[in-house]
């Protein structure tokens, strides 16, 4: 035999051995990658939900009047005869949410998941597809800048300077699976 003869090639063990670890570690990579895109997706879907919901509530909130006392068209507008900050909720006659006639009256609404009224809709039904989802409604006056001088409201950006000017509607709404839940917040102006 001829000393000349070209040795077989190939992969030793080691080698072998060497790429499939290397395959491992960047598989595993990947895999934790597209898992938490996954992850991450059902959480937009969550979120969307919760944002249709919290418009619902919000668009039926600011179809009411400002207030109890206030004209039908709005003008002229509420002012020393308004609803005082202790009696926001239902009125008196009103038992539910087909009765509310002003923005005040949703003032602690809390309806849906661990609660003893479900989910509805502004017509009293109840919404299908929210079973894991509760609502809570809070509304307060505006708050003035604490100073409440002269200077520090000339120089707010807005023209906001009786506490009865507008009502803060904020609408929290969560999901079991959500530990803090998205507030919703808008101002309903008094007229």
């Amino acid at each position: 035999m001829p000393r000349h003869i070209k040795r077989q090639q190939g992969l030793t063990l080691i080698e072998l051995v060497a790429v499939i670890i290397i395959l491992a570690i960047a598989l595993a990579g990947v895999t934790a990658a597209i898992s938490g895109a996954i992850s991450r997706s059902s959480d937009v879907l969550l979120e969307t939900r919760a944002v249709a919901l919290a418009q619902s509530y919000l668009d039926e909130i600011l179809a009411k009047r400002f207030d109890e006392f206030t004209a039908p068209r709005g003008i002229p507008p509420c002012r020393s005869n308004c609803t005082d900050e202790v009696s926001f909720g239902p009125d008196s006659g009103e038992s539910g949410r087909a009765d509310y006639d002003d923005v005040d009256d949703y003032h602690g609404l809390d309806e849906g998941l661990e609660q003893a009224t479900p989910l509805q809709d502004a017509e009293g039904q109840d919404r299908l597809g929210y079973d894991n989802f509760r609502v809570r409604v809070n509304v307060r006056y505006l708050q003035l800048d604490p100073g409440g001088t002269e200077e520090n409201l000339a120089s707010a950006p807005n023209d906001l300077t009786d506490v009865k000017d507008a009502k803060l509607i904020t609408v929290t709404v969560n999901h079991v699976s959500q530990s803090t839940g998205w507030r919703f917040s808008v101002y309903k102006a008094n007229f």
